[in-house]
């Protein structure tokens, strides 16, 4: 993983710290540990990244597409080639929202835009990014296909980003990052808030090893 200004994920060393953080865990979208996932971990909403080790993601509350984008622009951080990233979330939660942010601090060319109409779409740049429609691409059984969008040659070499991937798209990596987008009710104040976590699944995202 990339080191940014802000890190990403925090190492703890017990659930009892990790309990700490997360009465006021800030900017951090999740917490790390070494250790096996149990009762009390999953209560924290823990779960396995790798055999040995979990994460346990702290919800975001992101005020306005501007700070959606802004998430974008983090996770571009973190990103390298190769990397996939499911979006979950309703109708309006930001998910292309947050593909223009990543796409921006990626460098790429062309506007992003929902590609409902044409399932996929591929933009240049230092690192290209792969913007992929899963919604209309579920058949009746529920099941997805990307046979016929010919994306393996171009997952090596880009960041892909799947839309409606849930559940559906894993299939591409033993690695992922899901990112799940919510839309609450606004709140009193009126406001539309989006709310987002960060889930990181496989190799590509376990803790690099401890220095010696």
């Amino acid at each position: 993983m990339t080191d940014s200004v802000e890190p990403a994920w925090l190492l703890v060393d017990g659930i009892e710290q990790a309990r700490k953080v997360l009465q006021a865990p800030g900017s951090l979208l999740g917490l790390r540990y070494r250790g096996r996932l149990d009762e009390a971990w999953s209560a924290l909403g823990g779960y396995d990244v790798v055999p040995a080790e979990l994460a346990v993601p702290v919800p975001l509350r992101l005020d306005g597409v501007g700070a959606t984008r802004a998430l974008g622009a983090r996770l571009a951080a973190l990103v390298r080639a190769g990397d996939l990233l499911l979006l979950s979330g309703p109708l309006g939660a930001g998910k292309t929202a947050l593909t223009q942010g990543l796409g921006a601090a990626l460098g790429v060319t062309g506007r992003v835009t929902s590609p409902t109409f044409v399932l996929a779409r591929q933009h240049r740049g230092p690192l290209p990014l792969v913007h992929v429609d899963a919604y209309r691409l579920r058949n009746a059984s529920g099941r997805f296909h990307l046979d016929d969008l010919d994306l393996d040659a171009a997952l090596q070499d880009s960041v892909t980003v799947v839309e409606w991937g849930e559940g559906l798209a894993e299939q591409l990596s033993d690695s992922w990052l899901d990112v799940v987008l919510d839309r609450p009710e606004p709140g009193p104040d009126g406001c539309e808030h989006r709310l987002a976590q960060v889930r990181p699944h496989g190799p590509r995202w376990s803790l690099p090893e401890p220095q010696p």
